[in-house]
Formats: structure tokens, sequence, C-alpha cells
């Protein structure tokens, strides 16, 4: 009895030393670092893959270094009439398997954010592979024309986007950073918008400059003829793309959306400011408080700006270890504040598109009025004012005392 309880501990042992019945090794899977999406004229989707070359990685050669000339990536372009049945018809283009869960960023096409997002948001919240946590970037064209171009002097461009979204939200908060599951919140939300960052190919457009930006040639100037940029804010409504707004007017949405990390601010001198000679701060610190006010029959939102922060250069000839000076300065940088508000604000007012969320703070601070204007919210957010105070800081001046350009 003793022996067949040893033999049944034994065989225990070895169904428990089984490997995993559905591994797939990593050789059989093309790992995406972006993926493009486009509406075509006949409805379906074109999805485009950017996925990663490990060989040109691990020789050098993706960046341009000697040996092969071989880009660090790859890119499969599918039309389909889903967005997942072009994933499954990869499958006829290539002998692994496209894996998106390290998926970067998604390029959106201008024609497939007009259609509207809802899609793509239910596939990657549906699929159990995509991860909802991937930036989203619109362009102002196609996205599969976008997606095949090299980011000089960077080999993985899904991934160069990627970094470039995280370090513009955190020093310039121009654009901020919008991942599909920030985009599927606001598409449930009352004001049922958000703005998206739009990234274009700037430079020298011409024939030539675009098959260099293909392929290794990009690596062989000292300057690329054509380089990737962040350079406006989409602004969605019901998941549709509805305009766009340049970066003055998007850091104006930023601090409206509560989303100003770290920033500059130029300036001029009060004595200057005819001249256009501007000053620079850089903003540390930034807290914008939000409270709705009510009235008579329409809203009003005040706004409250703190921000502090050290001056990085200056023009102005004025003594600025005098407090009258730096009180001029800062009265001139709350000027410069609420000048970019307003320009973001009236943007949006002008589009009908409250990117802002502002919906979502008059439901919660008055529920039962919301009730009576939900159903007409776009024509109430174009009657709604602001109040915007801003109270500016300078805690660093720096070690000069004056301009070291100044006469006096």
């Amino acid at each position: 009895m003793a022996r067949l309880g040893k033999y049944m501990m034994i065989i225990a042992f070895l169904f428990g030393l089984t490997g995993c019945w559905n591994r797939v090794e990593l050789n059989e899977l093309w790992v995406t670092a972006a993926t493009g999406v486009d509406m075509m004229d006949d409805g379906q989707w074109l999805v485009s893959y950017q996925i990663i070359l490990p060989s040109a990685i691990a020789s050098g050669t993706g960046g341009g270094t000697g040996g092969s000339s071989q880009p660090a990536f790859h890119v499969y372009s599918v039309k389909a009439k889903t967005y997942n049945q072009a994933l499954s018809y990869s499958n006829l283009q290539t002998s692994r398997r496209i894996y998106v869960a390290h998926n970067r960023v998604i390029y959106i096409g201008k024609k497939a954010a007009e259609n509207g997002m809802d899609r793509v948001v239910d596939f990657y919240l549906r699929n159990t592979e995509a991860r909802e946590m991937v930036s989203m970037v619109v362009t102002d064209g196609l996205a599969s024309n976008l997606i095949k171009k090299i980011a000089v002097p960077e080999k993985n461009q899904g991934a160069a986007m990627s970094d470039m979204i995280d370090k513009e939200s955190d020093y310039l908060s121009l654009f901020p950073k919008v991942r599909v599951f920030d985009f599927a919140l606001s598409m449930n939300s009352d004001s049922k918008s958000i703005g998206v960052p739009v990234a274009e190919l700037v430079g020298e457009h011409d024939l030539k400059n675009e098959k260099e930006a293909e392929n290794m040639d990009a690596f062989k100037a000292t300057s690329a003829p054509l380089k990737l940029t962040l350079t406006k804010l989409g602004v969605f409504q019901n998941g549709k793309l509805k305009g766009f707004l340049d970066k003055q007017e998007s850091l104006g949405v930023s601090y409206l959306s509560q989303k100003i990390n770290r920033t500059e601010i130029s300036f001029p001198c009060s004595e200057q400011a005819e001249r256009k000679m501007y000053s620079s701060l850089r903003v540390e610190s930034a807290d914008v408080k939000l409270i709705p006010r009510k009235t008579n029959s329409h809203y009003t939102m005040q706004v409250k700006v703190k921000l502090n922060g050290g001056l990085i250069d200056t023009t102005c000839t004025k003594d600025i270890s005098k407090t009258k000076t730096i009180h001029e300065m800062e009265n001139e940088i709350a000027k410069e504040v609420t000048s970019t508000i307003n320009e973001g604000w009236s943007k949006l007012q002008e589009l009908g598109v409250d990117a802002v969320g502002f919906a979502d703070r008059i439901h919660r601070k008055f529920p039962k009025e919301w009730k009576n204007i939900k159903g007409n919210w776009s024509q109430e957010f174009k009657k709604m004012e602001l109040d915007i105070r801003v109270d500016a800081r300078i805690d660093r001046p720096g070690l000069l005392q004056k301009h070291i350009g100044s006469e006096n």
C-alpha cells in the first residue's frame, strides 16, 4: 500500500512538470512598435503595423553606423472590413504572427479620425492582447505614409514618437499625452470631448526627400530635410475629429484641462512691449483650480492659476534685484498666461467642442440644473464665460542683476 502511494505521488509530480500547452516562441512573433489606422474611400480599414527587426537593432545597422543598410523596422499594411480582421489577414503576408501587446503608439489618419474612433477603441478594450495604455497621435494625412518614415537619429520610430510625447508632456505641456484609455473615458463623459496631439513631417517636401525618409539615406545627412514633429492639437467630439488648435491655443487648453506640468512662458518687459523683445520664465509648478459659478441663467468658470518658476533669460534693462522690477515682470507673465488661456478658450467655443471637460464639472456642481441643460450643452458651452485670475511668482531671478547688454 505504501508502494502504491509512492507511485501515485510520482505520477502527480510528473503531471506538474508538463509545459505550457499554448506557448509561443519569440521567433514565431513580430513585435509591433506602432500601428497606423486609415479609413479608405470604400469604407474599409487600412491598418499598418510597424514591426521591429531585432537583427538590425542588434547589429547596429538600424542607426546607420555601418554594415548592411537595413532599417530597424518594417511596415505591413493590410486592408479589411474591421480592425480585427486586418490583424487576422496580416497572416497572409508574413510568416510570423503580428504581436500587438508591445505597441507604443497608434497613428490615426485624418479621414479615419473624422469618421470616428469608436471601433478602434473597442478593439483595444476588448482584445486581451492589445493594451489600452498605448498613446494616440493624429496625422494630418495618411497614417500609412507617416508610419513608414524614419525618425532620425532614433532606430525605432514608434518608440521614438512615444518618448517624444512623454517628454513634451513633461517639459512643455503644449499637447497632453492621450492614451486609448483616456479617449474611451472621454467618449463616456458628459463633455464627450478630448484633445489628441497631431504629428506631421515638417521640412522640405519633395519626392526625393520623401523617399530618403523611408530608407537608410536619412542617416547620411547631418540634418534630415524632413523631421517627425508634434505640431498641433486635434479636438474630438463623440469620438470624431472636429478641428485643430495651434500651439498657443493648445497651451491654453492645457491650463483649462489642469494638465500643465512644466512649461516656458515668453513675456515682454513693460518698457519694451512695443519692441517685441521677450524674456523667459521656466515654470516649475503650476496649480490650476476650476470653480463653476452660476450667474442668472448662464454659467461662469472661475480659473485660478498659481505658478512659480525661474527666470532663464531676459532682455529687461531694469535692475531685477529690485522688488518693484520683479513685480512688474510677474504682472507681464500673468497677462501672457491670461491671453494664452483666452486664445484656447475662444477656439474651443468657435468649434463648439468642450475638450476641457467643463460639462462634467457643471454636472457635479449643479446636478439638478444639469438635467435641463444636458441636451443643449453645446449651445450652453458657447455662452459660458471665464473669470481668469493668475498669480505668477518668480522664485529665482538669477545671479545677474541687469540684462548683460544694458547700458544703465
